[in-house]
């Protein structure tokens, strides 16, 4: 389950240093180390530790294990800080999030074995509401579904709610399609809803509740006594869940049970032992333990590449990437509060679990570098070096630099701004290599990625990215359940950002500037202007920039107290109405104040001046007015 206020920030630049980060404590052995507890401990225990006490990460727990068996299992700080509740592997339960959608997949393919559902089918023959096929394009799969290729836009309305059981999932679903964004079936897009969606054909065609099947044909066969998609919590697992802590142990957890509606994309609450016995099972081809949950065919199949690239790749649920040049597969996942991510060395038989609660303190961009990656430093330490790619000698295509944005994105609601925000500036210095800059602000430190071959780009950890150029479409970058695609110039945050900054500055200084001048009128006692048009004029023109800096500061306070979800409801739609009608009486307003400026110069009202500055109003109250009505602020819809 993973839109910009300070929050989300925090989280989008931890994502990119969890992936990026490599630990120096795990840089000092060039030979592996015996895959041991006590190993494993005097490494993780160091890098938890740290994390806990200097930067007052509040809990988390990691797990490893092996084809044989568990190897490690430990917790770290608090579940509860304020009692002092120590977080433990066996009874703590985290809230793994969309590592959810792996047990959302087998289930799909349970069925999919008994020969009761097809991967291929339209899903409208399994469910109780339509999904439109758009002229031109295909039908929803549950291949596409699991592979994301269903091309939903994203989707944030009612995912998580602070109600203590969550919507009916067909009743969630159904009155929260969004549109496909990708009708063609082409295109990697991550799809929490479509994750839903598939577990909802799992609930429709076994005539069990999805979190009722999940616990009867998964959960209690792999024997994960500490684990279940129920919401809220049975009362035998209620009291063992951790508190969810956004920042750090000094911060107030939330007072409320994170409630995922789209259950089957994210719901799971589990100990980090139960989850070393579904990775252990993964691990040994479905089998744990003498009770097989799916064959080793079907699983083979869902981790089987559907779109390979040199990058990494989607199977059916699962993730397929290189941690320092080794194969792995799995999923990572996010709630408001923890974050977690589950990694298989197929090769190795390894499997690794990391769940921590909160981020911890941050308080500059450099603290992000102290969030703990046991993942890579296991790799690091206890897997075998892995060959390093040697850089390619073919020229390099400068045409690869460009600003790029996710094909993970909404398009036809406000949450369109969060694609603004997080856009991508790539540039390609004289070795081909590319440097990645946030689009809005492209002028700090950069995010190197190394150039290998002639289309792979390779990150210091060995993370790698794929451009993909065949003529026949647009070029973009690929790493598995997403793609970078070019942003074209209308949606470039380079020229957007500075020009609605300045814009706004205008509007709102001149709206300030507008009672000096009147007092200063009033204290030379000269009069305004006795002409009743040009009054009227001036009125109007006033309130049209009162509007639309009311409408920025409702629209950037929304975006500030979107770190907590759960905002996102029908409460907020009449709040959410009112913000769309002064959106599109600012952006009417243009029209009044150009015509307001035109008759200026026609009449020569004022001096040249006072008549160009109106015209830079003018032209600002325009670039806001497109600003409104491109990224959906002046919107229409209540499902985004």
């Amino acid at each position: 389950m993973n839109s910009v206020h300070p929050a989300r920030f925090l989280r989008l630049a931890f994502a990119a240093v969890f992936c990026l980060t490599a630990f120096s404590a795990a840089a000092d052995s060039p030979l592996p180390q015996a895959l041991t507890a006590a190993n494993i401990g005097r490494l993780v225990d160091r890098l938890m530790t740290k994390w806990v006490d200097d930067h007052k990460g509040p809990g988390a727990v990691v797990v490893v294990v092996t084809r044989d068996g568990p190897v490690f299992a430990r917790g770290y700080g608090f579940a509860d800080a304020a009692a002092k509740t120590p977080f433990t592997a066996d009874a703590t339960l985290v809230r793994p999030g969309s590592i959810s959608k792996l047990f959302t997949g087998i289930a799909v393919m349970q069925l999919v074995d008994a020969g009761k559902l097809d991967l291929d089918r339209d899903v409208n023959a399994y469910i109780d509401f339509a999904i439109p096929v758009p002229e031109g394009g295909v039908p929803v799969t549950l291949r596409r579904l699991l592979t994301h290729r269903a091309g939903f836009e994203e989707h944030l309305k009612g995912l998580f709610s602070r109600n203590p059981a969550p919507e009916p999932l067909g009743r969630w679903l159904a009155k929260n399609l969004p549109r496909r964004l990708f009708p063609d079936g082409d295109v990697e897009a991550y799809s929490n809803y479509g994750a839903a969606l598939a577990g909802y054909v799992v609930e429709r065609v076994s005539g069990e509740p999805f979190v009722a099947y999940a616990q009867r044909h998964i959960l209690d066969p792999l024997g994960m006594r500490h684990s279940t998609f129920q919401q809220p919590l049975p009362d035998n697992l209620a009291p063992l869940i951790a508190k969810g802590y956004r920042t750090s142990s000094d911060a107030p957890p939330l007072v409320f049970f994170e409630t995922i509606s789209a259950a089957p994309a994210g719901a799971l609450s589990a100990s980090g032992e139960d989850i070393g016995r579904f990775m252990r099972a993964l691990i040994n081809g479905g089998e744990l333990d003498g009770v097989r949950i799916l064959s080793k065919a079907r699983l083979e199949e869902m981790m089987t590449p559907s779109n390979p690239t040199s990058a990494g790749y989607v199977g059916l649920a699962f993730f397929g990437s290189k941690v320092l040049g080794h194969d792995s597969i799995g999923h990572d996942g996010g709630t408001m509060t923890f974050f977690s991510d589950l990694r298989i060395f197929p090769e190795q038989g390894i499997g690794i679990f990391v769940s921590r609660d909160g981020i911890g303190e941050i308080t500059t961009p450099k603290d992000l570098a102290a969030i703990p990656n046991p993942v890579t430093a296991i790799a690091r330490r206890f897997l075998p070096e892995a060959p390093e790619a040697a850089a390619s000698a073919e020229p390099h295509d400068a045409s690869v630099a460009g600003v790029y944005h996710s094909s993970r994105r909404a398009d036809s609601s406000f949450l369109r701004i969060n694609g603004l925000l997080s856009q991508r500036f790539l540039e390609i210095d004289g070795a081909g290599n590319a440097t990645s800059l946030a689009a809005i602000w492209p002028f700090a430190e950069g995010r190197l990625m190394k150039r290998f071959e002639r289309n792979l780009y390779e990150t210091p950890d060995g993370g790698r990215y794929t451009f993909v150029d065949d003529g026949r479409s647009e070029s973009y970058f690929v790493n598995a359940a997403f793609r970078m695609q070019r942003v074209p110039w209308y949606l470039d945050a380079r020229w957007i950002a500075p020009a609605f900054l300045v814009s706004t500055l205008i509007v709102v200084l001149t709206l300030l500037a507008w009672p000096i001048a009147a007092l200063r009128r009033r204290w030379r006692k000269r009069p305004w202007n006795e002409d009743s048009g040009v009054r009227r004029h001036y009125l109007a023109v006033r309130l049209v920039f009162l509007v639309d800096t009311i409408v920025i500061g409702a629209t950037a306070t929304l975006f500030v107290m979107s770190s907590d979800y759960t905002i996102f409801n029908a409460a907020t739609d009449p709040l959410l109405v009112g913000l769309y009608a002064l959106a599109w009486l600012g952006a009417f307003g243009a029209l009044l104040t150009l015509w307001a400026v035109t008759s200026f110069w026609r009449n020569s009202v004022g001096s040249r001046w006072s008549r160009v500055h109106y015209s830079l109003v003018a032209a600002s109250s325009v670039m806001i007015a497109w600003f409104f009505i491109t990224f959906r602020i002046a919107g229409t819809t209540l499902n985004y």
